[in-house]
């Protein structure tokens, strides 16, 4: 082996050595923390600015995925990045209309996904139905 591909080869195990080791930061430490006990949350599904419902749900899950999936408000796909919202209240996001649903807590958007969202009693979220990527 020629001492360049020796060099290429030990730069790539070093590289995923940090991975591995960032990923296990994020898992160990980066990754939102849940509360354990009961919790009362909001969750409005906006349609449309006419078409919304409001949920008003008790649950004893740490995440959001995890009751608004118990609770039957949504339906989703596990993807690259945790739980896909595909439809909520039974309204499905139509992928060729470039639709969506994007999760809000008191108006500002939430940088995780349903399933790595973390709840508190009191929160209160919206899951509002969007156009265009």
């Amino acid at each position: 082996m020629g001492k360049n591909k020796k060099q290429v080869w030990i730069a790539v195990a070093v590289l995923a050595a940090a991975v591995l080791a960032a990923l296990g930061l994020w898992l160990g430490f980066g990754r939102p923390a849940g509360s354990a006990g009961v919790k009362h949350i909001e969750v409005t599904v906006s349609v449309s600015a006419e078409e919304q419902k409001v949920h008003r749900i008790s649950t004893d899950a740490e995440f959001l995925g995890q009751a608004l999936t118990e609770e039957k408000i949504i339906e989703g796909e596990e993807g690259p990045y945790g739980l896909f919202i595909t439809s909520a209240d039974g309204v499905k996001a139509e992928e060729s209309l470039q639709q969506w649903w994007c999760i809000t807590k008191g108006g500002e958007n939430v940088v995780t996904g349903a399933d790595l969202t973390p709840i508190a009693d009191g929160d209160r979220f919206e899951l509002t139905l969007k156009t265009g990527y």
